[in-house]
């Protein structure tokens, strides 16, 4: 297969795929097809893909390390296909 062939086939899947989820994302806000605008969309894949800042979580351990208290520290085991986080 040609690259030519590959990057259209990797472009067609792209668009479909977000395709899909803009009318899931339309439906889950109780619009109809095309009524969800393209910076509301953008907003929601953005917020999906956000972490917490680094700032954030050091400001909470220190708050936490000034009153005594430790966060806990989570310890995930894998077991096959299963995570078991505690």
């Amino acid at each position: 297969m040609s690259l030519r062939k590959s990057l259209g086939i990797i472009a067609f899947c792209t668009q479909a795929v977000v395709a899909v989820d803009y009318n899931m994302q339309s439906q889950k806000a109780g619009l109809g097809p095309g009524e969800l605008s393209m910076t509301s969309y953008a907003a929601i894949v953005q917020a999906r893909y956000d972490k917490p800042k680094a700032a954030d979580f050091a400001a909470t351990t220190t708050v936490a390390a000034q009153s005594g208290v430790a966060p806990p520290v989570p310890i995930c085991v894998r077991r096959g296909t299963a995570l078991n986080c505690q």
